[in-house]
């Protein structure tokens, strides 16, 4: 018996359709469904659409906000400080590569740091929009709030 298969579009706009019910943003949902179909589409299905659910209930709860914006910390021609209002990590990283690619043109590089942002799901997921206007992108992350990630080795 086989599996069945889905559409990037289709499953993509289920899951944006499903962000946009639970009250996110239209430009929100459509950023964190495309990351987590390419997430999928990349193998990393643990950080997919298999996220979906968990988002939906963050959002339920009001642990992941709905509307606004990052409020900005500090904002240096290569360097920016963000703290993210625990909007989306989708859209947050989606947003702050677009600043620092566009700033990067202008100063040779920049680095955009994000604290309280919300999940930001599969890093290989914004790697090729980056690649593929010229840039190289490092991109990191890390919870000290929730403690829920160990080191590699670690429990």
């Amino acid at each position: 018996m086989s599996t069945p298969r889905y559409s990037p579009s289709l499953l993509t706009g289920f899951a944006r359709a499903l962000l946009e019910r639970a009250g996110l943003e239209p430009e929100k949902a459509a950023t964190t469904a495309e990351i987590l179909v390419e997430g999928d589409l990349l193998g990393h299905t643990t950080h997919g659409l298999a996220l979906l659910g968990g988002y939906l209930e963050e959002i339920e709860k009001g642990r992941m906000a709905r509307s606004g914006d990052p409020r900005v910390i500090a904002d240096f021609p290569a360097a920016v400080t963000w703290d993210g209002n625990r909007l989306p990590g989708p859209w947050l990283t989606v947003r702050a590569l677009d600043l620092a690619m566009a700033r990067a043109k202008q100063q040779g590089m920049c680095s955009v740091v994000i604290r309280r942002s919300h999940h930001i799901a599969c890093l290989a997921a914004y790697l090729r929009p980056v690649a593929e206007q010229g840039h190289l992108v490092v991109l990191t992350c890390s919870d000290p709030e929730m403690r829920s990630v160990a080191p590699f080795g670690g429990t």
